[in-house]
Formats: structure tokens, C-alpha cells, sequence
């Protein structure tokens, strides 16, 4: 499939929070630096803050992806966050650990306001593990329209060369399917994956219906028999204990 035309391609912005270590902030490593220089050789503009902070990130996603998009009329965001991070969120540079389940609640106003229509770049290790934000059976609006994020720990030299791929791609009209092919190609990193929130739901909903209660609750039991005599009795007392 042929890039789309100039005048049919998505007017957008790269809007980076980057949240570095300590270690990151000593030797001066600034991964929205990076990507800032990279994507602005192609003259797609972008933005850089830093969140060193709970607040500060609230604030970045709150005030400053406004104020860059009064700065950009007619442009959308793509919103890239730099942090470290592993299977249950991204760490802030004060220590602040940030869950997905935090991460969602402070991304789907940003969503809804943007109409539905928010990419989020989860540029740390294990970010594509982010899509768990759209798994939220009992809330009806997403914290994102796609998700794009690595699934295991990728280098600074893949994560920097897979997202300056990436925004150059989009740029020149690719579709964002293609797009992060390329960005696999070009950081040698086949673990770079894009996921839709309404595809990450509806899989995890299959999920569910897969798994039998009845069965569930047996196994449960079973693992309380697998316990000693005096553990079962431990366990039973604590329990009643916890509800008086």
C-alpha cells in the first residue's frame, strides 16, 4: 500500500513527557532530546517537558499538551512517554511507581477530550504491557485510541532509532500498521508491537469466556489441600478472624 497523499496525511505533533533517573539525569541523557532532533529533520514538530514528578506528569498532560496544541492549530498529538518502567508501569524520577491502572485514570480525560483519537508511545521496557489500561471491563471509555510499546527491555540506541522511524513513516503518509513494521526493521527489535484498545478489550473479554468458574474454584481448593493439616487450620482461623 502506496503512503497516503500529502493532502490526505495526518497533521500531527510529537509531545514527549520524559521522566529520566537519576543516573539518566547525572550523565545528562535525554531520550525527548533525541527524538526532538530527530523527527525535526523531517519538520515535524515537537515538544519536550520533563516530568520529575507525580505532579509535574499531571501537570504536562494537563496544561502543556494544551498549550502546545494552541502553539500548533490544526495539528493532533502523539503522545510519547519516556520512562523506565516494567510489566506493572513506569517509575518516575522521584521513585514515584506509577501502575497502569494509575497511568489509564490520568490518559482518559487526555482521550476524551482528543475525541477518542490518542496514540500513546510507551517508550520503556515492557511498555506494550501498557494495553492492560484498556482492560477495564467496567468502564466504557478507553485511555486511548492505540498503543504502541515494546514487549520486553529495549537498548537507548533501538527505542530512539524504533520511534524516529516511526514519526518519519507517519510523516511520509504511512499507514501506522506499516509504520511500526518499519520501526521494527530499523531498530533490529521485532518486539515493538501496536495495539488498538478496542482489540486489546475485546481479546481479554474472549479470555475471560474461556475460563470455566466451576473449575476455577476447584483448583482454588485444591490448593489449600495441597497445604499441611495446621496450615488449613491457620488459614481457616485467620479468616474467620478477618470477617468478626
Amino acid at each position: 500500500m502506496a503512503p497516503l497523499p500529502v493532502e490526505q496525511r495526518v497533521k500531527f505533533f510529537v509531545f514527549v513527557i520524559e521522566s529520566p533517573s537519576a543516573v539518566d539525569l547525572y550523565h545528562r541523557r535525554s531520550e525527548g532530546e533525541i527524538v526532538r532532533q530527530a523527527v525535526e529533520l523531517n519538520g515535524i514538530r515537537c515538544t519536550v517537558k520533563t516530568a520529575i514528578s507525580l505532579d509535574a506528569f499531571n501537570a504536562c498532560l494537563k496544561v502543556g499538551l494544551s498549550e502546545a496544541m494552541g502553539q500548533m492549530p490544526g495539528f493532533i498529538p502523539l503522545l510519547h512517554i519516556s520512562a523506565h518502567g516494567d510489566s506493572q508501569g513506569i517509575q518516575l524520577s522521584d521513585g514515584h511507581i506509577m501502575s497502569w491502572a494509575e497511568l489509564k485514570d490520568y490518559l482518559r480525560p487526555v482521550n476524551q477530550a482528543l475525541s477518542g483519537s490518542l496514540v500513546v508511545c510507551m517508550s520503556s521496557c515492557e511498555g506494550y504491557c501498557g494495553i492492560r489500561m484498556a482492560m477495564h471491563l467496567d468502564e466504557t471509555e478507553f485511555p486511548y485510541f492505540a498503543l504502541i510499546g515494546c514487549g520486553a527491555k529495549p537498548t537507548w540506541g533501538e527505542t530512539a532509532v524504533g520511534y524516529a522511524t516511526l514519526y518519519h513513516q507517519l510523516w511520509r503518509g504511512e499507514h501506522i500498521d506499516h509504520a511500526v513494521q518499519a520501526m521494527r526493521t530499523a531498530s533490529g527489535n521485532e518486539l515493538f508491537f501496536l495495539e488498538h484498545a478496542e482489540k486489546s478489550r475485546q481479546a481479554y473479554i474472549e479470555y475471560l469466556n474461556t475460563i470455566n468458574p466451576t473449575q476455577a474454584q476447584v483448583n482454588l481448593e485444591q490448593i489449600v489441600a495441597n497445604e499441611s493439616l495446621d496450615d488449613q487450620q491457620t488459614l481457616k482461623r485467620m479468616l474467620v478472624e478477618s470477617c468478626n
